[in-house]
């Protein structure tokens, strides 16, 4: 199974990163629909497209608004269709028809508030299920976490990952024994554990509670996303000093594609 990270940064893109937005080609499932669905075109193969929203932040909703020029892109790119003043209307007819089969989930709250602010696209809002299937055979749960955004967990025969943004890490997170033992864990960094009283007070977490979250969860492998765009806020430099938490673990970076 592959997952490409569309979108590492957090809050605000740069040159380096979009925003959030992680994507499984060959089952058609996203992960937040920040400005990383920029890069998306180059990655679509599935027919339909279910995107899983964590929250409503704009960081991780803003691409919603691209999916159209998405479509159409994705169409020009693998078609092999030259783009022409007598086709154009061919590949604005496919873009809207594909608009309908995107299937955007969250939770009520999450819903309550994005669904309004996209209602002119012919998007499906539906509400998150306790188990939601997954193509080739898969099933994804959520939860919640401690600053009121979901966390995700996907498996399939074999192949196992987990996904959390937007929330503090401590020993006695309640979330950990929802990802216990995944192959792959994406969990958010916002900045160095110098500066963890300052993560924390934006409801974000700081280096060594991410891989100490990792550890404690027994996850096999660790990518660190949602860094910060603030210079100061950078933890690359910290990180050998602190791998024995965790020796697994990367920073993530756009466009990174993992097998898992």
């Amino acid at each position: 199974m592959k997952l490409v990270l569309l979108g590492t940064g957090g809050f605000l893109p740069t040159d380096a990163a979009q925003t959030a937005c992680y994507f499984l080609p060959e089952v058609g499932v996203m992960l937040d629909a920040g400005s990383g669905t920029y890069h998306l075109p180059k990655y679509l193969q599935y027919p339909e497209l279910d995107i899983y929203l964590s929250h409503a932040h704009g960081d991780h909703t803003s691409g919603l608004v691209y999916l159209f020029a998405s479509y159409l892109t994705a169409d020009y790119l693998h078609g092999g269709e030259t783009l022409d003043a007598d086709n154009i209307s061919g590949f604005v007819q496919r873009a809207n028809e594909a608009l309908p089969r995107t299937r955007i989930h969250a939770d009520e709250k999450t819903l309550a508030f994005v669904q309004p602010i996209h209602a002119y696209l012919p998007y499906q809002w539906l509400p998150l299920q306790a188990q939601e299937p997954l193509p080739n055979g898969g099933v994804l749960t959520h939860f919640m976490m401690e600053c009121e955004t979901v966390g995700y967990r996907l498996d399939w025969p074999g192949h196992s990952l987990a996904y959390i943004t937007d929330t503090i890490a401590r020993p006695d997170s309640a979330y950990l024994e929802h990802i216990r033992g995944v192959d792959l864990l994406l969990h958010e960094c916002n900045g160095p554990d110098h500066l963890s009283v300052l993560t924390e007070h934006i409801g974000h977490s700081h280096l060594s509670s991410a891989l100490e979250a990792a550890a404690q969860a027994q996850v096999k492998r660790l990518v660190l996303i949602h860094s910060s765009p603030i210079e100061s806020l950078g933890y690359s430099t910290n990180l050998e000093a602190v791998r024995s938490i965790f020796p697994n673990v990367e920073i993530g970076y756009d466009k990174m594609e993992i097998d898992f």
